[in-house]
């Protein structure tokens, strides 16, 4: 699949504590921002760093926008300086001895001397930030020393460019704007991005495609909206952190109320106030340890939704057992064994589900 990542390989390495870690990851993506989404350990930063070149793959094969830049079964290996791709990590890696400028032409060595400060404030000006061009690194704030970073990344004009974490530093103010120029950015240059979060709702907003990693191996790899809606595997669901995922249409407001209506498929919830128009998709997670069920009709309770439903499935999750609840879209739920003898909770049997309006939060 050509203008984006053709991604097959087997990497091992040894951390500095703990034991050796294997990764395998094997997915395809197209042009736009490729996110890879997972828990601390998932493997991400592994996977950049075969992507960049400072490390070697077992076996397999890495291919960014049609160019092959590694090959074990051709002997093929290209250098980091070869690979042509740009990196931008959660730390800036900006030099304190030398301003913006001269940081930016940094990685402009293979350019003509009298050339790179006119590409390099030209990549400033790319990113917003050619009013920069004569500060300090010390006189920056995060998001700027991001947006230096990133002018930097991108001067050399890369085939492809990699993001590890460039905003988990930053307030939410200013990871949403450096997410909209990032976009931004994407669009202009047309060239892959390879963008490393454990932050959901970041890689929603920004991901082209979303690739989930857990335990060193691939979960799932699909549209962002896809595989939150739809988790092909629990382990997809876990390593997002929220088992319940929805991709849902707002149906209206209650700003005096403080709600908002949310049509998830056949099941209508209400939220907390949601900052989506009417008529918008929505995606919205909901943890299964959040629900209360009870067996008979609920009256008198603080929760917005008490949702009729069957249980469909359980299932043992460690020392507690997980629920699905169909209602019609399905919930699953978290009980402790002793509510499932009490009870008598089984298969077939209707019950009612309990969900506070605050306890779905805002993916997307």
């Amino acid at each position: 699949m050509s203008g984006g990542f053709d991604i097959d390989v087997v990497v091992e390495r040894r951390p500095h504590k703990g034991g050796p870690f294997r990764l395998e990851a094997s997915f395809r993506t197209g042009a736009g921002i490729t996110v890879v989404f997972g828990p601390s350990g998932a493997g991400k930063s592994t996977l950049l760093m075969a992507v960049l070149g400072a490390m070697r793959p077992a076996r397999g094969k890495i291919i960014v926008g049609g160019r092959t830049l590694f090959d074990s079964g051709a002997s093929t290996s290209l250098k980091v300086r070869r690979r042509r791709v740009g990196i931008v990590f959660q730390d800036s890696l900006l030099f304190p001895h030398l301003d913006v400028t001269s940081n930016v032409a940094f990685g402009l060595l293979e350019t003509p001397r009298k050339r790179r400060r006119e590409k390099a404030l030209a990549a400033l000006e790319t990113v917003g930030a050619r009013d920069l061009a004569r500060l300090m690194p010390g006189e920056l704030s995060g998001g700027q020393r991001q947006r230096v970073a990133l002018a930097r990344a991108l001067a050399p004009g890369p085939s492809a460019l990699l993001l590890d974490e460039p905003f988990s530093a930053l307030d939410a103010s200013a990871r949403k704007t450096l997410g909209d120029m990032l976009l931004a950015l994407q669009r202009e240059t047309g060239v892959p991005f390879l963008h490393v979060t454990h932050d959901l709702g970041e890689a929603m907003r920004l991901g082209t495609h979303l690739v989930v990693l857990d335990g060193g191996r691939v979960a799932q790899v699909g549209p962002p909206p896809q595989v939150v809606a739809a988790p092909a595997s629990a382990a997809t669901a876990e390593a997002m952190g929220t088992e319940n995922l929805f991709s849902g249409t707002v149906r209206g407001h209650f700003p005096a109320r403080g709600y908002s209506e949310v049509d998830l498929g056949g099941t209508v919830v209400e939220t907390g106030l949601l900052d989506v128009p009417s008529g918008e998709t929505v995606a919205l997670g909901l943890r299964a340890g959040d629900i209360l069920l009870a067996v008979e009709p609920v009256r008198g309770t603080s929760a917005r939704n008490v949702l009729a439903g069957t249980i469909t499935a359980t299932g043992s999750r460690g020392t507690a057992i997980e629920l699905h609840v169909a209602t019609p879209v399905t919930f699953r739920v978290l009980v402790t064994t002793e509510a499932v003898d009490e009870l008598g909770l089984r298969p077939g049997q209707g019950v009612h589900l309990l969900v506070k309006a605050h306890a779905f939060h805002r993916l997307l």
